[in-house]
């Protein structure tokens, strides 16, 4: 809910806000309706197209008003349609989605027996699929032992990494550290809990009080706040927290990608909230189109997540200083190929610009008009950086949003959209992962950090090996 009312605040601070308020309440209608209906999990392939759809078209009336960039709310696959609003200029984009919505529903419906049948997986596949999973069940059920060891609230909270998924090129010698994210309400709060309970979790940051964890936290990096070499219930763990409105943000308009990017990887929730899923969808569709504009015509499913699973290392200073072993993306993929498709199907599925052609190859429709309708729906944050790699490479892109059909066509009707495309997510991500990871001398301690860069490196080099 705060994250609703941040969002209103906003509304009512901009310029526009009697044109815009009657929209925005109309968005938050439709995601608190959405929310509550949650619990509903009977759901067919229709109700979940039609949804992502209505998903795009919220996202393309942020682009359109400027207005809703940081703070929003979720719900996830429900048939909500959004509540009449008044007609205003840029209603008329909205409607326009929504006839497109139902047309490409339409289009799928017709062929969804064929489309099952070609993203189906083989009965071996299906057998090592349903391995994984009864694997992550119980490291699930250790896992949501580790959170009840926290007195302080944790609203969300999910692990990632090579502690709860396999890596290739890892031997089995070494146990690795579990990553955890914790979704809290409110940072400073948490933080004073915590640090009651758990002062042993903190460094010299702990003498300090909770003010100024958070202060650090919020304002330094990417905003999450990490201990990690904690030891529960005989469990090595690494623990962030971040506060809901800046995870929601960075799934919804990539503001630096760090969360982000982790959660296009497959992730393993332990703590739902409601709120959460819709900007995790969308932040899974972004990934998929900022990957097209990085792919040729046709392609693999292997090319497709790889560049899904490289877009957080793009810019990361790790890689280039032996902080990250470069073999990370190949290695992620390699050997949790069924769990990107098992992720990555229904979206796959639901984009209208994208077709199986075969049991693993896919295709895009390359025309400018449709590639250039697929870009306007991404962040704001990406178009923007995209237009100034743009500009560096003589593009003639002229500003302001009503430039943006403009622009888009042009943009990709150029030869290295793909470079241009990666220069762009290097901007976004860059100067927070350096941030992130100085913040780590004061969130952990000189020691513990000194501890963890060489733990990485050691990593790194093994791999090489």
């Amino acid at each position: 809910m705060s994250i609703l009312l941040s969002t209103s605040r906003r509304v009512l601070r901009t310029g526009n806000s009697a044109r815009a308020l009657p929209k925005t309440l109309a968005m938050v209608h439709q995601i608190r309706s959405e929310s509550k209906m949650s619990s509903d999990k009977a759901q067919n392939n229709n109700d979940r197209s039609t949804n992502r759809e209505d998903a795009d078209a919220a996202m393309l009336f942020m682009r359109k008003n400027r207005v809703v960039q940081k703070k929003t709310a979720e719900g996830e696959r429900q048939t909500v349609r959004p509540p009449e609003v008044p007609n205003k200029p840029c209603d008329s984009d909205i409607q326009s989605q929504m006839q497109t919505s139902a047309a490409s529903v339409e289009k799928r419906n017709q062929s969804s027996t064929t489309v099952e049948q070609v993203i189906s997986l083989t009965d071996e596949e299906s057998t090592q699929l349903e391995g994984m999973r009864a694997q992550q069940e119980e490291i699930r059920r250790s896992l949501s032992k580790v959170l009840r060891q926290f007195a302080a609230p944790i609203r969300y909270a999910f692990a990632y990494g090579s502690g709860v998924y396999k890596q290739s090129g890892y031997g089995s010698t070494s146990k690795p550290m579990v990553d955890l994210i914790f979704g809290v309400s409110h940072p400073d709060h948490w933080h004073a809990l915590n640090i009651s309970q758990n002062r042993s979790h903190y460094s010299f940051m702990g003498t300090l009080g909770s003010n100024a964890v958070a202060f650090v936290q919020d304002r330094m990096g990417a905003g999450v706040y990490y201990n990690p070499f904690i030891e529960i219930d005989g469990m090595l763990i690494k623990y962030g927290v971040v506060s809901m409105d800046t995870l929601s943000s960075d799934l919804l308009n990539w503001d630096s990608l760090y969360l982000a990017g982790r959660m296009h990887k497959p992730t393993l929730t332990l703590r739902r909230d409601p709120l959460m899923r819709i900007s995790k969808q969308v932040n899974l569709t972004h990934a998929v189109r900022a990957a097209l504009l990085m792919l040729p015509k046709n392609f693999s499913t292997e090319q497709l997540f790889r560049t899904i699973a490289a877009l957080s290392f793009q810019g990361d200073f790790r890689m280039r200083v032996g902080g990250e072993n470069p073999h990370k993306v190949d290695n992620i993929v390699e050997a949790q190929m069924l769990l990107f498709k098992y992720r990555y199907s229904s979206i796959i599925e639901g984009l209208p610009n994208l077709e199986y052609i075969g049991s693993d190859l896919l295709q895009q429709n390359m025309s400018p008009v449709d590639r250039a309708a697929m870009l306007r729906k991404m962040p704001n944050n990406f178009y923007d950086k995209l237009v100034k790699q743009g500009r560096k490479a003589g593009i003639k892109l002229p500003p302001g949003l009503g430039a943006e059909k403009v622009n888009t066509e042009k943009l990709v009707a150029v030869d290295n959209i793909n470079q241009i495309t990666t220069k762009a997510i290097e901007s976004i991500v860059a100067l927070p992962a350096l941030t992130q990871s100085a913040k780590g001398i004061l969130s952990s301690g000189l020691t513990k950090s000194i501890s963890y860069m060489y733990a990485k490196n050691k990593k790194s080099k093994s791999t090489k090996e």
